[in-house]
């Protein structure tokens, strides 16, 4: 019975809830009431479980069996006043609401006089008697008298065999039969029985939970996946509570015919104090922002999401820019896209018009006239301050380059004081950024005030040589203050929780599975996932129509060879898709990380397929993702593009390159699509001309990294500008001091001015003393002598930069 507590609480007996708590009345059942039965039985069930799970801890032989049961079990309630609740209760608590559920304050068992402790496998199933009552909301599942022979039999530990029929419509699509527990071999009515629970809409995985521990009846005899503690009873009940879509969920073939890649960090708990200690004490201005290292698929990346709560939790502006190893991109307009998008977003925050001139004249008074050139890298600079207005000055006797990288600083730090707002930017796979973005980097990286950097590069990278301009920034960084960040690969729980959540089954249960994947994939996060989606392709991973989950054919998997490493693994995978998602593949890998509609457009007609539908294939075979708010798509990682990308044949991947290159070139001509041209003189320049079966291409090629390099330098990329000036060079022809001796002098000149603006004096001079040589008229040498002199004063060696222009002059006959 009930009696009153302190604070106005009232102890009943679970029975006793579960009468005044149930949908059903008169032998009816209220549907609309069932959902907010079932949500608070499943606190009851929690509460009652981590009581059972205390006193197994301290005491395993100390729980008495009769102990557990209905009439045992006590709810602690705040009671509300309704006329159906029994006399004893219902004059406690104030009866403001119309039909609520009780307020459970909490949930005990009360010792019985019958002290007989029982085996921990009767325990258990007392358990699940106790629970079979609760979620059926007191309708008569198993009759009085099998319960009454069964717990008899459970008490004196002589454990009875339950009899039920085997479901044989569950068979993995391996053909092997599926293990069963020992309550699927012998109860003829136990399917029924699980039937009427999902009738009275009792969710799938609590009918799977209550048939598990009801298996404990057979003790030695019971199942694999029959309970041992009260603990993972515990556990199962929190996940189907804390994450009720997948832990809660009922299921069919048709709806979880996919493995669903959970947001959950799993394993990262020390890195995401990390991030959030680096911010903390950035705001004090002790750090700058963080450095994140890792091999490749540890999930650096991942981790750029806590970047983007803790900005949310802060009211603060989140971007990121991830970088290609292609760089198939325009120079600078990685950081370009960053900055158009803080501009986007501040006019959108603008709320007034006062607010705008104010941030106008505050941008024109620190920018001045030269806003126009960084308009050209930032063009949604315009909707924050008047552009037509400014002239274009000259900056002949300017570092272009410095200056905008001053701009963009200058730009941050306005904005920062303008707003208040703190501003989060992650960069991406810094490791492939060019020379002129990682200058970028360190001069913004003295805007401390209200802005946090993070920073994801990959380690252990073999293709990135010690004298990379990444690692000599690595090294120039160490002045400011960065908090590194080493992400490893997770540990065995970490990778069992992430399978667990990923396949939406119990971590008790998918132990002996991640087992194996931790072994092989040494608990990279990536190689777990994709190895997950490789069994479930070969069928190894199945869905269970009669578990409604996700299962799998334990021996077969032990005995599978698995590769080693995840590249492999995806190659050998991508092998069995149809041949046209695999060409489609290689063509996208070509082009680099991300591949726009209008290349998939013009490659379409190129290769006469169908590349826009093989793209979504590729995106519903989790190859690739589409790119929120763009018309982009990419691989959604980088070594499924590697993996892509070493499909293709060694000798045929640089004609794959300069077909692409030609075509996208001959769509883009008129130079309107600056993206565009870039892609393909990229492409082109990948192939090389050595592949280059007519010769007359050759200088078109050429003419086109000259015109590539100029934009370059309007961008103040000089790195890249010279890199396209090289591969200009390259493909000039054998003779082309004679037969294209203008484009020669073009090319050089211009190689030898972006070389000594960057300082290489070394290239510098190498070009200019060529021209030196090779031009026919004096006027074309002109330049590189005063590339030359230049290149002296640059050494500080100014007496003989004054005596090589004496001696210029005097060579051309010019009065000194």
């Amino acid at each position: 019975g009930g009696s009153q507590t302190t604070q106005n609480l009232v102890q009943i007996t679970l029975r006793e809830w579960i009468e005044i708590s149930s949908p059903k009345r008169n032998g009816f059942v209220a549907v609309e009431e069932v959902p907010d039965y079932i949500e608070a039985a499943l606190h009851v069930a929690l509460e009652l479980a981590r009581c059972l799970a205390r006193s197994e801890e301290f005491n395993n032989d100390g729980i008495s069996l009769a102990s557990i049961s209905a009439e045992n079990v006590q709810v602690q309630v705040a009671p509300k006043r309704h006329a159906w609740l029994p006399q004893n209760i219902k004059d406690y608590g104030d009866g403001t609401d119309d039909r609520c559920r009780h307020n459970i304050h909490g949930v005990l068992y009360l010792p019985s006089t019958d002290s007989t402790a029982g085996c921990n496998s009767s325990r258990l199933f007392a358990l699940g008697v106790v629970f079979l009552e609760l979620f059926s909301y007191g309708t008569e599942i198993l009759s009085g008298d099998v319960l009454k022979s069964i717990q008899k039999s459970a008490a004196s530990s002589s454990m009875a065999m339950m009899c039920i029929n085997i479901d044989d419509s569950d068979v993995p699509p391996s053909g092997r039969p599926r293990k069963r527990s020992a309550v699927d071999k012998n109860d003829s009515n136990y399917a029924d029985q699980m039937h009427r629970l999902k009738s009275l809409g009792v969710h799938d995985p609590i009918c799977v939970l209550l048939r598990n521990l009801l298996d404990c009846v057979n003790g030695d005899f019971c199942g694999n996946e029959a309970y041992k503690t009260f603990a993972d009873v515990k556990l199962d009940l929190e996940m189907m509570i804390d994450v009720p879509l997948r832990f809660l969920r009922n299921c069919d073939a048709g709806q979880s015919c996919q493995i669903e890649r959970g947001d959950i960090l799993f394993g990262r708990e020390e890195c995401i104090k990390q991030l959030n200690d680096a911010y903390k004490r950035s705001c004090s201005g002790e750090f700058n922002g963080v450095l994140i290292r890792g091999e490749a698929g540890v999930g650096k990346s991942k981790l750029s999401t806590i970047i983007e709560q803790i900005a949310r939790d802060s009211n603060g502006y989140f971007l990121r820019g991830k970088f290609d190893q292609n760089h198939e991109i325009k120079p600078l307009s990685v950081i370009g896209h960053v900055f158009n998008n803080i501009c986007n977003m501040i006019a959108v925050d603008i709320f007034s018009f006062e607010d705008e001139i104010k941030l106008a004249k505050s941008l024109e008074s620190a920018l001045g006239s030269r806003a126009w050139v960084l308009a050209q890298i930032v063009p949604s600079l315009s909707k924050l301050m008047p552009l037509q207005q400014l002239s274009c000055v000259s900056l002949q006797s300017v570092d272009l380059a410095e200056s905008v990288r001053y701009l963009l600083s200058t730009l941050l730090s306005t904005i920062t004081k303008h707003f208040g707002k703190p501003i989060f930017i992650v960069f991406d796979d810094v490791q492939w950024a060019d020379a002129a973005s990682l200058q970028m980097f360190t001069s913004l990286l003295y805007t401390k005030k209200n802005v946090f950097f993070a920073f994801c590069c990959r380690d252990g990278d073999t293709s990135i040589q010690a004298e990379d301009p990444f690692q000599v920034w690595l090294q120039s960084i160490s002045v400011f203050c960065l908090q590194q960040i080493h992400v490893t690969n997770l540990d065995y729980e970490g990778v069992n929780n992430l399978i667990s959540h990923d396949l939406c089954v119990s971590p008790r249960l998918t132990r002996p599975l991640s087992k194996i994947i931790f072994n092989k994939s040494l608990g990279n996060p990536f190689f777990v996932w994709r190895l997950l989606e490789s069994l479930k392709k070969n069928e190894m991973i199945y869905f269970s129509r009669r578990e409604s989950r996700f299962a799998w054919d334990i021996d077969k998997i032990s005995d599978l060879e698995i590769s080693d490493d995840v590249l492999s693994l995806l190659i050998m995978e991508m092998k069995k898709l149809p041949s046209d998602i695999q060409m489609g593949l290689k063509v996208f890998s070509c082009i680099g990380a991300s591949v726009n509609e209008a290349v998939i457009e013009i490659l379409s007609s190129h290769l006469a397929i169908n590349l826009g539908s093989i793209l979504d294939d590729a995106t519903r075979k989790c190859y690739m993702d589409k790119v929120a708010g763009t018309k982009k798509y990419r691989f959604v990682h980088d070594r499924v593009q590697q993996a892509a990308y070493e499909m293709i044949p060694e000798e045929d991947r640089r004609l794959y390159h300069m077909n692409f290159g030609l075509s996208i070139c001959s769509h883009v001509l008129n130079g309107e699509n600056d993206d565009l041209f870039f892609t393909s003189v990229n492409q082109m320049n990948q192939g090389g001309p050595e592949i280059l079966a007519d010769p007359s291409q050759k200088p078109v090629i050429a003419r086109l990294n000259l015109n590539a390099g100029a934009k370059c330098i309007e961008l103040s990329d000089y790195a890249s500008a010279i890199r396209y000036f090289t591969n200009g060079v390259a493909f000039l022809g054998p003779n082309h001091w004679n037969d294209q001796y203008d484009l020669s002098i073009e090319l050089y000149d211009s190689a030898a001015d972006a070389a000594c603006n960057l300082s290489d004096l070394v290239l510098a001079e190498d070009f200019a003393k060529t021209i030196i040589h090779r031009a026919k008229w004096t006027e074309h040498k002109l330049n590189a002598f005063y590339v030359m002199s230049k290149t002296l004063r640059k050494k500080s060696l100014l007496r003989e930069s004054i005596h090589y222009v004496l001696s210029v002059l005097n060579e051309l006959g010019e009065d000194t």
